[in-house]
């Protein structure tokens, strides 16, 4: 039997009034889905009683209503009425309405579709799967999900297996197959159904038995298919017919002819009564065969196929009960239809070859002009590529040598700061040298003794320190330590010197420019208590993430402002002003008064300071 017309739902906004019409469309759906002709056609004369009061409104809510009835009337003539050619004029018109209409692109897919079913039901078979195909090529176009591509498959496949066309028909066979899964039921319905006509036009009846039996089992027991449970039952009775199985046969056939009797299906009836004939014959009632024949005309459907099953049991009928004159015109007419059948089929089969070509040419020159526009697309990204490619070239190229003088800027400024660095920092090993000898020779002049070892180990650590940046306050303090001994001797036990390091303070991870505490130290001894003694004392402690290191004496303090000219101060200023240059973090120092008496420098130096000015870059 042939698939069910496919329905579509409509959801976009729309006056209140075209809102109920809608409603009223939607119901009508229900309807043809339980087959309830009266109920179906009394929805449908009110939809057309609102359409006909509103011909002359243009608007695309009434259009796709009157498209959305246009469509149901064809399925209405087509499934109810048995009238394919009214069906078909009713979905022309609807196709005509859906011009220039957007938002209908599924509608307009299932209108093609019903027109392609339509074709095969009137026996132009090359027409419906031409037709079949344009709904699918509309559908791939469209961007329309494979829930309603499968019909339209289902709907090629039938074609080709009404038009004998079997290597075709078995080819989209097996693609539905692979895509049973995710199929609706209805579609796994029509697939078992349709699948079993096709094993049964060749004569592979267990094939199309077991389809049958898999068709009547998904519907089984929905009130809502009841119309396809009794069809699979009509073939299976035809099934178990061909397969001589009189009783199942016999049970399946008069389940479904009672049905189709009580809704008043003609096609239906005529197609089981050729079967209930058949199974007469085989039961050997020839009478009851006759009587049936008698109440069923062979002209009360236009069905070739159908009418050919008839011949061929009205055929046997009359050669049982010896009409053999009967019997051979009924054979003649028989093989009449049954050639211009198969000549209309082999006709068909050619015109399909031919669309099928014309197609696959129409593919093949929307192929080429994709292929041309890819190509021109190809082409026109590489040209992009290409400009793109010489512009970062130049940009490298640009940036390299900008870098290449950015390089030898850097360079040129680091030798600038390196001489800076190694004169500010030469500055003080001669003054250095001055101060410790003077003392030296004022002791040596004055009749003390004079301590060359310490002298000797204070010049050499002197020397060592103006050759470097950075030191450790371990090694500073013990400059110091050199430097303080040699100014104890002058100044006799007047001189009280200490060392106060924080337990937070780690002396030998501490850093600090070099000979910085020696200079402090310096210009305690020598502008503070120099002349009438007192205290020294260097202490080290923590302030916040910072290291402090203090040089503290309690002599006469500052009378004037901080001497920075002094050659010691100037190079700490110096040194650090340059290393600061090159840090987040700065450095800071400074020389005050102190209360109650005397003076305090100070130096905070943060954790994370770099003393490498010349970093890789």
């Amino acid at each position: 039997m042939s698939c069910a017309s496919l329905f579509s739902c409509g959801n976009s906004k729309r006056p209140t009034d075209v809102s109920r019409m809608q409603q009223t469309m939607d119901s009508l759906k229900m309807w043809y889905t339980q087959m309830e002709g009266d109920s179906m056609e009394a929805k449908s004369r009110r939809i057309k009683d609102y359409l006909d009061q509103h011909q002359n409104d243009k608007s695309e809510a009434l259009r796709r209503l009157r498209a959305e009835w246009l469509k149901a009337q064809g399925v209405y003539y087509t499934a109810l009425k048995g009238q394919p050619d009214s069906g078909l004029i009713y979905t022309e018109l609807a196709l005509e309405e859906m011009q220039n209409l957007e938002g209908v692109d599924e509608l307009r897919v299932l209108a093609m579709a019903n027109k392609a079913d339509f074709y095969r039901q009137l026996g132009k078979l090359d027409r419906s799967a031409d037709g079949y195909l344009q709904a699918l090529q509309a559908a791939d176009s469209t961007g329309i999900g494979d829930s309603l591509k499968i019909p339209l498959m289902l709907g090629i496949s039938t074609a080709y297996t009404f038009m004998g066309d079997y290597i075709n028909s078995h080819r989209w066979w097996e693609r539905l197959g692979s895509l049973l899964p995710i199929m609706k039921r209805n579609d796994q319905f029509i697939y078992y159904n349709n699948l079993g006509n096709d094993h049964y036009f060749q004569a592979n009846y267990q094939e199309a038995r077991d389809c049958f039996l898999k068709a009547a089992e998904l519907v089984k027991g929905d009130e809502a298919k009841l119309w396809d449970y009794y069809t699979a039952l009509g073939n299976l009775g035809e099934i178990y017919t061909c397969l001589h199985k009189a009783d199942s046969a016999q049970r399946m056939v008069q389940q479904a002819d009672s049905f189709f009797r009580k809704v008043n299906f003609p096609p239906l009836i005529y197609y089981l009564a050729t079967t209930r004939i058949n199974l007469k014959l085989m039961e050997g009632d020839i009478q009851g065969a006759q009587a049936i024949a008698a109440t069923s005309p062979k002209d009360e459907v236009s069905i070739p196929a159908a009418k050919v099953l008839r011949l061929k049991a009205l055929e046997q009928l009359m050669k049982k009960t010896g009409r053999w004159q009967e019997a051979m015109s009924i054979h003649e007419e028989f093989h009449q239809l049954n050639d211009s059948i198969q000549t209309a089929q082999t006709a068909i089969r050619m015109s399909t070859q031919l669309l099928q070509y014309q197609h696959d040419k129409q593919l093949m020159v929307q192929q080429q002009e994709i292929d041309r526009q890819q190509m021109r697309a190809q082409q026109a990204w590489a040209l992009f590529a290409v400009a793109v490619l010489i512009v970062v070239v130049l940009i490298v190229l640009y940036q390299l040598r900008r870098r290449k003088h950015r390089l030898q800027e850097m360079t040129t400024q680091q030798q600038i700061i390196a001489l800076r660095m190694e004169n500010t920092r030469n500055r003080i090993t001669p003054h250095f040298i001055y101060n410790a000898l003077s003392h030296e020779m004022l002791e040596q002049m004055e009749g003390r003794a004079v301590d060359l070892n310490a002298l000797t180990q204070l010049l050499r650590r002197g020397v060592d320190q103006a050759d470097m940046l950075e030191t450790s306050l371990s090694e500073e303090l013990h400059f110091v330590d050199y430097y303080v001994e040699i100014e104890s001797r002058q100044m006799g036990d007047h001189l009280d010197y200490k060392k106060v390091i924080h337990k937070d303070v780690n002396s030998d991870k501490v850093c600090l420019p070099a000979m910085t505490i020696q200079i402090f130290v310096e210009n305690a001894i020598k502008h503070g208590l120099q002349r009438q003694g007192g205290e020294l004392t260097i202490r080290a402690s923590r302030q916040d993430e910072c290291t402090l290191i203090e040089v503290i004496d309690n002599g006469q303090g500052l009378k004037q402002p901080i001497p920075m000219a002094h050659t010691g101060m100037r190079v700490v200023r110096q040194t650090i002003q340059m290393l600061n240059e090159h840090n987040r973090q700065q450095i800071t120092f400074g020389i005050g008064n102190w209360q109650p008496s005397g003076c305090r420098a100070w130096l905070l130096i943060p954790d994370e300071y770099d003393y490498h000015i010349f970093k890789n870059n």
